[in-house]
């Protein structure tokens, strides 16, 4: 969660021209997703950025997110980790130390797949 004024605070270091009115329905939208329900574009007042660099400049877990403006408060639900299109290191680094194998651990993150040698 984040007040009003640290979400534009934060949205400005990056881009000073930002302008937003808060009384407007649409001040923040999300325009696009992508394949995997994760936000791709997302509209900030008067400027459009990717949803990888929201998901940066807010410090939030995944583009899987949705958002809520309640009062003076933004509310952001985030689902899962990381950017959705691979393997997580830190994921597969974890299942390494718990013993597992690099067949179990590209099975774990890709299923439905199967190694074979060439």
């Amino acid at each position: 969660m984040l007040t009003k004024e640290e979400f534009v605070n934060k949205i400005k270091e990056k881009h000073p021209e930002l302008e937003i009115d808060f009384t407007k329905e649409d001040a923040i939208a999300i325009k696009e997703y992508t394949d995997s329900n994760r936000v791709k574009t997302l509209k900030i007042g008067n400027i459009e950025l990717a949803g990888v660099e929201v998901r940066t400049l807010l410090e939030l877990r995944s583009t899987s997110f949705s958002f809520l403006i309640d009062g003076d408060s933004i509310k952001f639900s985030v689902i899962g980790y990381g950017h959705g299109v691979g393997m997580s290191q830190t994921g597969a680094d974890a299942l390494a130390k718990q013993g597992k194998n690099y067949e179990e651990i590209v099975k774990h993150f890709y299923t439905g797949v199967e190694i074979v040698n060439m």
